[in-house]
């Protein structure tokens, strides 16, 4: 090895030597670091502070401020509505009136004049409907009368049919409530329908009997007439095929011509019976229609109908009488309301002409004060809220308008008060500390600071577990430094007052 490859060899052991010795200390510093000064790394990874709320707990914080005009509690303007000579005034500029009190007069003679004839009007159709109820109670009597006799016709009806059956048609079978009742005559022909028209009366007389008992001048009679007409029709019908069998029996028939004409006579006698019985049924049946049509007519011609002369008479004049009475009223200034006469231009002799004002009264120990409120205001007051006037004066919240008002776009509310610091006319300031209950999840307000918007609706942060989490929100419309939140939080729930410069995912401390 030469001298030059000596020399190359030392510089290299050195330089490796040197490398490892800068190794060394580097490795030192660092161990030195991280064992004496551990604080110094800390403070370059601070948390960040952040302040967090509730929707409740925010609104809580804010007021509510708005304008209103002072007037009256209540108020009338007198207003004529006819043109007229003063003929009186009856009371004088700051006098005390109450409800009802004429103020002043009109000239109204004629109208005076008018409301007696009306008057007289009115009493003779009173009289009239009067006396036309007697003839109402004449028609309800024979209507009575009407009914009554029905029942006992058709009680006489059944009884008359069931004694034909039973002691005349009866002795001509040998068992009459059998299932074979037995035609003990020869029936020429007419056996099969004899028996079985007799086995159909087992049925029709037992029902018709309870029928019979139970009826009553309240019962349906038309029907019940009806009923008692078919049965004795059918029972006449039975009778005449008997005539017509005693009239054809020949000399091999048990009974003798004599017999035979006799039963002829017999059962003709009880036809013609029958035939009256059924006339005394149409009878009753036209009396008591005409029973019930007399009965209408008297009570349309009185008082008592529905749409009775004598009503139609009665209101008639008295719709006169009302009108000759408003006529009169039109010519008289009333209060409505009780209070002070604030204001009145008028005097005895003068001529005013129709809905021209002539005078206020209102009560000035009371006054109302009205003022507009926005849509998001409306659901932070409730009526019986306390609100201060003019930072001193307490009012309350009397009304509030169901809707929103056509011409300034807002919502109507009316606050009553009692102090006598303020006049009527008066423009004052309306505040109201806004209590966190009266917010609901259907009325959240959170800053405008606490969203991050996107191009759609937005987020908020919470807390969990010291990071920052990211919720959706759907927002509403901005009212100033905050916006109104339709989903996506609670009125309790908490989130973070200031978004800005926050990232998802950040761990942060809660700024008590």
């Amino acid at each position: 090895m030469n001298i030059n490859e000596r020399i190359k060899l030392k510089l290299e052991q050195k330089s490796v030597q040197g490398g490892i010795v800068v190794v060394l200390v580097i490795i030192g510093v660092i161990f030195y670091t991280s064992n004496s000064t551990p604080a110094t790394l800390e403070d370059n990874f601070k948390k960040t502070v952040v302040k967090v709320t509730t929707p409740k707990d925010y609104v809580g914080e804010q007021s509510l401020s708005f304008i209103g005009n002072v007037r009256a509690f209540t108020e009338a303007e007198i207003t004529p509505e006819r043109a007229g000579r003063v003929t009186a005034v009856n009371v004088s500029l700051g006098q005390q009136v109450s409800a009802g009190t004429i103020l002043a007069s009109l000239e109204n003679a004629s109208e005076r004049a008018s409301v007696l004839q009306a008057e007289g009007s009115y009493d003779a159709a009173v009289a009239n409907a009067a006396q036309s109820n007697v003839s109402v109670d004449q028609a309800k009597n024979a209507l009575t009368t009407s009914q009554n006799s029905i029942v006992s016709t058709l009680r006489s009806a059944y009884n008359t049919t069931n004694g034909t059956i039973v002691n005349s048609i009866d002795t001509f079978f040998s068992n009459p409530n059998g299932q074979v009742p037995g035609l003990k005559i020869s029936g020429r022909g007419y056996t099969s329908q004899l028996n079985s028209e007799r086995i159909e009366f087992q049925t029709i007389l037992p029902a018709w009997q309870t029928r019979v008992n139970t009826v009553s001048i309240v019962s349906d009679l038309n029907a019940e007439l009806d009923y008692a007409s078919l049965n004795v029709q059918k029972t006449i019908d039975v009778i005449d095929i008997f005539i017509a069998i005693f009239n054809q029996q020949d000399s091999s028939s048990s009974y003798t011509d004599s017999e035979l004409v006799s039963f002829s006579e017999t059962f003709t006698g009880l036809r013609s019976t029958l035939i009256g019985v059924q006339s005394s049924i149409d009878a009753s049946k036209t009396s008591l229609s005409s029973a019930l049509d007399a009965l209408k007519k008297a009570e349309l011609a009185s008082e008592g109908g529905v749409a009775s002369l004598s009503d139609a008479q009665v209101k008639q004049a008295l719709g006169s009488l009302r009108a000759a009475q408003a006529n009169l009223e039109k010519t008289i200034l009333r209060t409505p309301i009780s209070g002070t006469v604030n204001s009145l231009s008028i005097r005895t002799g003068d001529f005013i002409s129709a809905f021209t004002p002539v005078g206020i009264v209102a009560n000035n120990s009371a006054f109302e004060i009205v003022t507009y409120i926005s849509d998001s205001e409306v659901d932070l007051l409730n009526e019986g809220d306390i609100v201060l006037i003019e930072g001193q004066i307490e009012g309350v919240v009397t009304k509030i308008a169901p809707a929103v008002d056509t011409v300034t776009k807002k919502t109507e509310v009316r606050i009553a008060t009692e102090s006598k610091d303020i006049v009527n006319g008066d423009t004052v300031r309306i505040t109201k500390e806004i209590a966190p209950d009266n917010v609901s999840d259907s009325s959240i307000e959170i800053p405008l600071t606490a969203v991050k918007f996107e191009r759609e609706n937005g987020s908020i942060f919470v807390i969990e577990n010291n990071l920052l989490v990211a919720k959706s929100v759907v927002l509403g419309a901005i009212q100033g430094g905050a916006v109104k939140v339709l989903e996506g939080i609670t009125a309790n729930e908490e989130f973070v007052i200031d978004a800005r410069g926050l990232v998802v995912g950040e761990e942060v401390e809660v700024q008590n």
